[in-house]
């Protein structure tokens, strides 16, 4: 076993002096080498018989660069895991680590030196009742309530014949007769359909139909009756051809005398058990009362999304401008790392170190927390993620058996599995955060809920764009 010892300079950085001797890495370099021989021929030599001083002068200095690199990568390793310290990034060669001569002919022991910044001590700050963070609610008019609970009693209500005068959303049934010049046309096309007054096309027709009742009568281009509709779209559905009449071409003049033979009307359901059992789920509802005060939670919830990410940022900063000042970092190690590591990333990120420290510090909070409140993800857990993840993809609709061969492609791809698994221990570290502070509910309106969170989304855009090097566009374009 290399032999290990680790030297503290300070409360955030250490020094580990690996040394690898001889006697341990020599046997497995002779095995490499042996390997080799035996693996295939060599030009000009047949298959196992290459010598092995040739074979080593060839290739003895990778295969021991090789040797030693392995084990010196499966010793860092180890200690890193096996540490009760926690470290930050990863080792990195110390600057005055002296350059390293893998010489197969002259093997001797190995000495290595690898800085490494470790993470600060620290008591969690601002995560009890006594710290309170803003909260926003949507406040609901009853206004609103009332279209909301109008809206679902014309829904589950029915059809009426209606004798007052027509109206936007009522539905007119035509007797019509084909025109010649102002008289119905001898042996003219004739017909019967329903149309919504709203699906007629904006003009004279639909301003003249408004305010007519039972037995009036209308002339009307039957093919711009309706809005948006094609020429074979009308001779199937108002003019009620059959599929023989299509095949053989038949045609019809496009003015037409319309008789108007009933008007029926959307009827609100009455606000019985049925309806509210029908709304809301059997016996959760009972009365009046209860449907509004469930339909205000209901639009009230809707924005909960927008409102948690809101808590959720201001949770974040809070917690880091409290703890801040007791969770220095080894800034110049994590610099080096970062230029050792990422080279084609470091530039970017050191502009903006001051940030990218604040991400280490987060990491560092939520790992505490995670272990302070004994959070896990469950295979269950990563599923369901997977699900409404999905499902979000097809506008929240549902079927098991249609979303589940999507599912199980992301739960099959690793870099999608550790990033569902990821999103589920941070809700969860969500929700288990805001039961364990005070929330200062503060009471908005929709639209006041949505202007603040467009607002905190335009400053993370702009934030994102700053760290990638991106400029960011004045508001005036």
């Amino acid at each position: 076993m290399p032999k290990v010892v680790r030297e503290d300079i300070d409360a955030l950085n250490a020094v580990f002096n690996i040394a690898i001797e001889k006697d341990e890495y020599e046997p497995i370099f002779k095995k490499e080498l042996a390997k080799l021989k035996d693996r295939g021929a060599i030009k000009g030599f047949r298959k196992g018989k290459t010598p092995l001083p040739f074979l080593k002068k060839m290739y003895g200095k990778s295969i021991l660069s090789e040797v030693i690199t392995d084990m010196l990568h499966k010793e860092l390793s180890e200690l890193v895991k096996g540490q009760e310290v926690s470290y930050m990034g990863q080792p990195i060669p110390s600057l005055d680590q002296a350059p390293v001569n893998f010489d197969y002919d002259n093997m001797t022991d190995y000495n290595f030196k690898f800085d490494l910044g470790k993470a600060p001590e620290f008591d969690l700050k601002g995560v009890d009742m006594n710290t309170s963070y803003d909260y926003y609610k949507v406040s609901v008019s009853d206004e609103k309530v009332e279209e909301r609970l109008e809206s679902a009693r014309k829904q589950l209500g029915e059809r009426v014949e209606s004798t007052e005068p027509i109206a936007d959303e009522d539905m007119v049934h035509f007797s019509a007769v084909e025109l010649d010049g102002d008289a119905p046309k001898a042996d003219g096309w004739k017909t019967t359909f329903p149309i919504l007054v709203n699906r007629i096309a904006e003009g004279a027709t639909k301003d003249a139909i408004k305010g007519k009742q039972k037995g009036d009568k209308l002339r009307f281009n039957i093919f711009e009756l309706e809005e948006g509709t094609s020429r074979e779209f009308v001779k199937k559905y108002l003019l009620n051809f059959t599929q023989a009449d299509i095949d053989e071409g038949t045609e019809t003049g496009e003015m037409y005398e319309g008789t108007i033979e009933s008007v029926t009307r959307q009827a609100p359901a009455e606000l019985t058990q049925d309806f509210f059992d029908k709304i809301f789920g059997a016996g959760e509802v009972y009365n009046l009362e209860e449907a509004k005060a469930r339909i205000a939670q209901s639009l009230g919830g809707a924005q909960q999304g927008q409102a948690d990410s809101l808590l959720y940022r201001d949770l974040r900063d809070r917690l880091l401008d409290l703890n801040r000042p007791q969770m220095p970092l080894p800034d110049e190690f994590i610099k080096r790392w970062l230029q050792v590591s990422h080279e084609d990333k470091a530039g970017s990120i050191l502009a903006d170190f001051d940030n990218f420290a604040d991400g280490m510090r987060w990491t560092l909070i939520t790992n505490k927390l995670q272990k302070q409140y004994e959070l896990d993800v469950t295979e269950e857990d990563v599923r369901q993620m997977a699900y409404n993840r999905v499902a979000g993809y097809f506008g929240g609709y549902y079927d098991p058996k249609m979303l589940e061969p999507v599912v199980q492609r992301m739960l099959q791809d690793p870099e999608s599995l550790n990033g569902l698994a990821g999103d589920v221990l941070a809700d969860k570290l969500f929700f288990k955060l805001k039961e364990n502070v005070g929330l200062n509910n503060i009471f908005v309106s929709e639209e006041e809920l949505k202007a603040k969170y467009d607002a905190v989304m335009a400053q993370e855009e702009a934030k994102s764009k700053l760290a990638q090097g991106a400029p960011v566009a004045d508001e005036e374009e």
